[in-house]
């Protein structure tokens, strides 16, 4: 396989020690060179590419948030616009036809729609959804806390309130994010990211209760019910894990997610077209707290923020990832995609 490139967001001072947006490249044997700083930023913590422009998207992950995007040239980023958003943004994603950059604002509980140019520009103000509710745990469940989203086939963008313990429809209409509907799920279990199966089916982990709820649609995207539930790990988590990201593999045949605090990252067989998820095979992150992870085709990369290192796994056949040569350091990683 060719050299492969993508950006490292990080945390900044004073939450990581991190200094930006970092370019890395795979090489074909799967070891990682040194890491470039392509642009200084402030705690650009999750990141987004859209699907045609040569854009970036990072969210600045603050008390008074924002967006930046960014026109990618080589292994630099040059910053091309800023948009306002709500408190602390933790997530983004872009409508599969570019049209909208999806923006997660976990502080102020808001989910908001920001117009994208052809070019990938941002072309006007967001459309603001408001968030409500809140769950059985005090210290983090007092209200809405949006943390991602996703889209489903029909068109509709799916959001997870951890604070709320729900997923929100929504329909991005006439300039507005108009709600479709809410999707109740059990109390307490926290739902934090989601992705959606090729077979329709929604797969959603959860922060709280360290466990994978399995979705599927009731009629359409507006409404969904709990098909299922399976263990985030193959082994019991216990008390101190915290589910982190889930991502899908290559054929949809292989569900990974990652678990903080017992820093392992679990190879979930799919079953039934996505309709159920048996845990077959924890695997030591190569760090501590792995906050996020890339699945590229064979090869999987782990942010392992506490440790400061991105460490580079081999899927086998049988959908399990083996270690491949020493984590790269890098300081404070916690989101990774493709440049």
């Amino acid at each position: 396989m060719s050299e492969r490139a993508f950006w490292v967001g990080t945390y900044t001072g004073p939450a990581g020690g991190g200094a930006g947006i970092y370019r890395v490249t795979r090489r074909a044997d799967g070891s990682l060179d040194a890491p470039v700083l392509a642009a200084e930023a402030v705690c650009p913590s999750y990141l987004a590419v859209h699907p045609s422009a040569n854009v970036l998207y990072a969210v600045r992950e603050e008390d008074e948030g924002g967006v930046t995007s960014y026109a990618v040239t080589g292994s630099r980023l040059r910053e091309i616009g800023t948009r306002a958003a709500g408190a602390l943004p933790c997530h983004l994603s872009v409508t599969p036809g570019g049209g909208h950059l999806l923006v997660a604002d976990y502080g102020s509980g808001t989910v908001r729609a920001v117009p994208l140019g052809p070019d990938g520009g941002f072309a006007g103000g967001p459309a603001v959804a408001e968030g409500h509710g809140s769950g059985p745990r005090a210290d983090r469940q007092e209200g809405p806390h949006a943390h991602a989203t996703a889209h489903a086939p029909d068109g509709t963008v799916l959001s997870t309130d951890l604070g709320a313990d729900l997923v929100r429809s929504f329909r991005i209409e006439d300039g507005v994010l108009r709600l479709a509907g809410e999707t109740p799920l059990p109390a307490g279990y926290g739902p934090r990211h989601l992705v959606v199966h090729p077979g329709g089916y929604v797969h959603v982990i959860t922060e709280l209760a360290a466990a994978v709820l399995v979705l599927r649609p009731a009629g359409g995207y507006a409404r969904l019910e709990i098909a299922g539930e399976s263990p985030a790990t193959a082994d019991a988590a216990g008390d101190r894990a915290q589910g982190a990201a889930i991502k899908l593999g290559t054929g949809g045949r292989y569900v990974y997610t990652s678990m903080r605090g017992t820093d392992v990252v679990t190879a979930h067989r799919v079953l039934d077209g996505g309709a159920a998820l048996k845990p077959v095979a924890d695997v030591p992150s190569g760090g501590h707290w792995p906050r996020d992870l890339h699945v590229d085709g064979e090869w999987m990369h782990v942010a392992d923020e506490r440790s400061d290192t991105i460490a580079t796994f081999r899927i086998g056949p049988d959908g399990v990832p083996v270690p491949a040569g020493t984590p790269l350091r890098i300081p404070s990683p916690v989101c990774v995609v493709p440049a």
